[in-house]
């Protein structure tokens, strides 16, 4: 039987109390985010994708959909992550930028 759908009353009822846990988590991380201080954050836009417009940043299933080069206020959580991920993002293109430049070593 494909995944997803019920072959019995029974894994059906387990399915809709599953998504209904689910529902209630999303419910109170939606709460838990609105409770938190905003922090300002603006994401640049990016030319070599000029129709990037959005920036999805996702939290425990909640997600925001944050406008590039627009200034907007978020919750703390949603501003850590897109931070540490812009810090991530950057180390790697370093990497990559740097790497024709060291010399290959074999072992």
């Amino acid at each position: 039987m494909p995944r997803g759908i019920p072959n019995s009353q029974n894994e059906g009822d387990e399915q809709v109390g599953l998504e209904r846990q689910a529902a209630d988590v999303e419910r109170s991380m939606k709460q838990i985010l609105d409770a938190q201080p905003k922090k300002s954050l603006e994401i640049p836009t990016d030319p070599q994708n000029p129709n990037d417009i959005i920036v999805p940043i996702g939290i425990n299933g909640i997600v925001y959909a944050v406008p590039r080069g627009v200034e907007v206020e978020v919750p703390q959580s949603v501003y850590e992550a897109y931070k540490d991920s812009d810090r991530r993002t950057k180390i790697v293109n370093q990497r990559i930028v740097d790497g024709p430049k060291k010399e290959l070593q074999i072992y």
